[in-house]
């Protein structure tokens, strides 16, 4: 998890100890009256007496407005230091709860590409069937595009998810507009993706952002708000991915995914977590200070029995909407599928909706998206 800023304690400055210096005057004072009535020449007149017994308070007066004027110099230091620090931590929390608007989610999965499956997938529809496929060592959950081959899987996915991008409404009109291609997966399926939109001479721009992780999506939402000023600006996300291989019941699956991030956007998707050793009470809190939420979202979404079951302990409970039976496996790609449909629910619904999952790495994520990005 991103931990706030930690800044260094100021040291306190010490008030003075005004007891001590009335009883030090006094005592001082004393002393030198009576020495100098003791020693003080009986033909000296007795005013210059008392001229010279004012010297010793004149002088620990000086002293004291310096020690006085000290203690003040590091009140206003503290207070100086307070502030900044306090300044500095709210934008570090306002820069963290930035997110990224995004006017439209496309799914590509083992219920195929009608976006209408996707939109009631938290809706108890059946399990997805595990097929066989020759080649395979286990049931795999696939796309059912082509059921043929278990090879190179990833480019055929990406032309049928380039397909689907091409009918997104006002795309060829806002072509112009966007900005850079941000993508998860390899080299040779973003390629695809690519020369399939390039066929209908829609030209991806050169600027092309990784998005393979958490810190990725921190870096896009960061560009995007420095970048994409512009009213119509707007950016391309989109990934593909296929996995051969699972372990123990787990099974593989294969799954893509399409944003178009604009300030059209009807859900925000804030930035995500990962859970990395801290109290799951904690990264859930963190997460809803993202979002403004006084309460964990009332809806949450899981792609797997591990996160689901550490994150009910902060709060979020997915028990509801275990999803790992609709898409199995899905390595990186999990927490990306996780934060498309919880948009599509948050879109949709109309409430915040978090969503749950783990990485190739089996590193635990969490997020969330809420309603009304573009406000």
């Amino acid at each position: 998890m991103t931990r706030p800023p930690e800044y260094p304690a100021f040291i306190e400055p010490v008030e003075p100890r005004w007891r001590r210096w009335g009883l030090g005057l006094g005592l001082l004072f004393a002393v030198q009256t009576t020495l100098l009535l003791a020693l003080w020449p009986n033909a000296q007149p007795r005013r210059a007496l008392w001229l010279w017994s004012a010297v010793l308070p004149l002088g620990w007066a000086l002293l004291l407005a310096v020690r006085v004027a000290v203690w003040q110099i590091g009140l206003f230091n503290r207070k100086v230091y307070l502030r900044t620090v306090e300044v500095a931590t709210c934008a570090w929390w306002q820069r963290r709860g930035l997110g990224l608007p995004v006017q439209d989610v496309l799914l590509l999965g083992p219920a195929g590409d009608v976006q209408a499956q996707y939109s009631n997938l938290m809706k108890d529809l059946p399990l997805a069937i595990p097929a066989v496929i020759p080649g395979a060592a286990q049931p795999l959950l696939r796309c059912p595009l082509s059921l043929g081959s278990n090879a190179a899987r990833e480019p055929v996915l990406a032309r049928h998810l380039a397909r689907l991008t091409l009918g997104l409404p006002g795309l060829a009109q806002g072509w112009p507009h966007l900005r850079a291609l941000a993508w998860v997966g390899d080299v040779r399926s973003q390629a695809a993706f690519v020369k399939m939109l390039a066929r209908q001479d829609l030209a991806a721009p050169e600027a092309r952002l990784p998005l393979q992780n958490l810190t990725d999506l921190d870096d896009l939402i960061d560009t995007f708000h420095r970048e994409c000023r512009g009213e119509h600006d707007w950016l391309l996300c989109a990934g593909v991915v296929s996995v051969a291989h699972a372990h123990g019941s787990d099974v593989p699956g294969e799954a893509g995914f399409v944003w178009r991030v604009s300030r059209q956007g009807r859900q925000l998707l804030h930035r995500g977590e990962y859970h990395a050793g801290e109290s799951p009470a904690e990264v859930c809190a963190q997460l809803q200070r993202y979002a403004k939420l006084a309460l964990p979202p009332p809806i949450c979404l899981a792609l797997d029995t591990t996160s689901q079951q550490t994150f009910t302990q902060g709060g979020w409970s997915a028990v509801e909407h275990q999803l790992s039976g609709h898409w199995g496996v899905l390595a990186d790609l999990a927490p990306f599928i996780g934060m498309s449909l919880a948009l599509l629910h948050a879109g949709e619904a109309g409430q915040p909706c978090g969503w749950l999952g783990q990485d190739a790495h089996k590193r635990m994520t969490i997020g969330v998206a809420v309603p009304h990005g573009n406000s």
